[in-house]
């Protein structure tokens, strides 16, 4: 093929230099229509630019392992896979693994968002959503990251720099208020439809101005503690503004993903962001790597009787899964009987530990298969398939992650009602100036929080009763948890924390903004050094991830200005501008 290929282009040179010789000129437009490729477009949509930007935020998988080994280790959601403990929960950092989301969104998203906002000065409505997306991804960047290059992307196109200025993360926190307040002004001055939205208000202007209002209402608490008066001037602001803020389930923000097959790092090579990446990198790439659900999110939800703990976990033999897509035949769910295993023999479940993977600190499947019937059944119906093989039946033992949460066409989260209760709950509990009673608040929230899951991520008898709902919530009130600010900030931020599984990097940024819940103490749990690296001294979990280490030889005097900010090192456990305490941790 190649040789045919050669063969070709050297007939057509030799046809174009008999022609040349014939010819005494060629004119330069000439040769410009012999190059030009008439197949192809010389500019884009930014309608089309704005689906790519929003699909990509959660549907790109190339960015997915820096959640998977970091963040959702971090926060302390889950353990127990062998990325989660060998990165997140051995405190090593690995570059590889750290700098995905900064190498994605700049190369993608944000390099189409700056395009597609110089190219839409007359569409108003279009280029306010475009200004508002910017914002959602770049506090991700800096709330992952700290000081990163902000502001100059909004310079105009011709202004470009290859080395940009890493901006202090208090001067972009500012421009992301005075940028989501002149949004929401410019949203309804123009006439044109945002025929991009792939979100779930497919163009609603007053949808899009009570999400930005909602996003202010969130930056102005993550900057409560290091500038307190900003920060409520900012909420008031937000919480007072003529279009509102979402205050009900039907406005909640989420982005729409298709129910096709995972397309892994393959999609995310050709910009196929069509389906949930979060789901399919929680799902994992085998039978012997599905997410394991943290002792920390597990002991919080079983301590306190939450009807959410069995629709989270669960306890499966997936030897026989789809790789394309998870399937509940292949994966086995054997949660009642191995519960009813662990009650007849008097234990109790072992969920993965920070940093332990799920074999770890080893516990045996049942020595004898009839005591869990169904797998019993299977391996007698189907010997070859190994069900009771290859540690199968051990890992089984692990409460992992429902299936339901890896769908492809589940949602990826912006911003829900349940985030702005706890939100408005914590600004009463503050003093602030806003309408309605912290405890109201509070309950609504967690309300919310559960129908969240069952209206978007639950299936069949996963899906929480109400009346289960009601108990909850009413147990949880009675203790009377926001009694002091203190046991305000806890309770509050502690459901938080539920909530967020759904959005890992809000989830990780509200935890260092709140430092609640109380987290398990990774420095005092074991290592495990013949299966993980441990190369830092300090094994207290990180606050922030490196920058790339690339940054270092082609941005060197800007990277170094940062650094030089931090105290002149690169540290993971220097905490960000808006971050002023240490999480606390038992």
């Amino acid at each position: 093929m190649i040789t045919k290929y050669f063969k070709n282009t050297i007939a057509a040179c030799s046809v174009c230099c008999s022609v040349a010789v014939a010819l005494t000129a060629c004119s330069d437009s000439y040769m410009e229509d012999i190059n030009t490729d008439n197949t192809k477009t010389t500019s884009i949509d930014p309608n089309a630019q704005l689906t790519t930007c929003l699909l990509q935020t959660y549907g790109d998988f190339g960015l997915m392992d820096t959640y998977r080994s970091y963040i959702t280790g971090f926060t302390q959601y889950y353990a127990g896979g062998w990325n989660v403990s060998n990165y997140g929960g051995s405190v090593h950092f690995f570059d590889d693994q750290a700098r995905l989301i900064w190498d994605q969104y700049y190369s993608i998203a944000i390099k189409n968002l700056r395009d597609a906002i110089a190219h839409s000065k007359d569409k108003a409505n279009l280029n306010a959503v475009l200004r508002i997306h910017q914002v959602y991804l770049m506090s991700v960047l800096t709330d992952t990251y700290g000081d990163v290059p902000c502001m100059s992307i909004n310079m105009p196109l011709d202004s470009c720099s290859s080395t940009p200025v890493y901006d202090k993360q208090e001067d972009i926190y500012n421009h992301f208020f005075t940028e989501l307040k002149a949004c929401v002004d410019q949203l309804g001055t123009g006439t044109d439809n945002i025929s991009g939205d792939v979100t779930n208000y497919s163009g609603d202007i007053s949808k899009w101005k009570k999400y930005a209002n909602s996003l202010r209402m969130r930056f102005a608490m993550r900057i409560s503690d290091v500038n307190p008066t900003k920060a409520q001037t900012e909420f008031e602001a937000a919480a007072s503004d003529a279009a509102g803020y979402i205050d009900s389930a039907d406005d909640d923000a989420f982005i729409i993903y298709t129910n096709g097959p995972f397309t892994l790092y393959d999609g995310a090579r050709d910009y196929d962001f069509r389906v949930n990446a979060l789901g399919e990198i929680l799902y994992g790439q085998d039978p012997t790597s599905p997410t394991f659900v943290c002792s920390t999110l597990f002991d919080y939800m079983k301590d306190n009787n939450d009807p959410r703990l069995y629709s989270i976990c669960r306890h499966y033999n997936n030897v026989k899964r789809s790789e394309i897509k998870p399937d509940k035949e292949g994966n086995v769910d054997l949660t009642d009987e191995v519960l009813a295993y662990l009650k007849n023999k008097g234990q109790e479940e072992a969920p993965c530990k920070p940093g332990a993977a799920w074999w770890n600190n080893w516990i045996n499947g049942p020595d004898d298969l009839n005591d869990v019937p169904t797998l019993a059944k299977l391996v007698k119906q189907y010997p070859e398939v190994g069900y009771e093989k290859n540690n199968f039946p051990a890992r089984m033992m692990r409460p992992a992650l429902s299936i339901d949460f890896c769908q492809p066409d589940r949602p990826g989260i912006l911003i829900t009602s349940a985030e702005v209760d706890f939100l408005l709950a914590e600004a009463l509990s503050k003093g602030w100036n806003v309408t309605g009673t912290a405890l109201d608040y509070f309950k609504a929230g967690i309300k919310a929080s559960i129908v969240l899951l069952n209206k978007h991520f639950l299936t069949d008898e996963a899906i929480i009763d109400q009346t289960d709902i009601d108990t909850y919530v009413a147990s949880i009130a009675a203790t009377n948890p926001l009694a002091t600010a203190d046991g305000a900030r806890e309770a509050i931020n502690l459901q938080a924390w539920i909530l967020h599984m759904t959005n890992p990097a809000e989830g990780w940024a509200n935890l260092r903004r709140a430092d609640y819940p109380v987290l398990t103490d990774r420095s005092k749990l074991d290592k495990f050094l013949s299966d993980f690296t441990y190369d830092d001294e300090n094994l207290n979990t990180p606050v922030r991830l490196c920058y790339p280490i690339f940054e270092k030889k082609y941005n060197g005097k800007n990277y170094q200005e940062a650094l030089d900010r931090m105290g002149g090192k690169d540290d993971w456990h220097h905490r960000v501008w808006w971050d002023t305490a240490d999480i606390h941790v038992q």
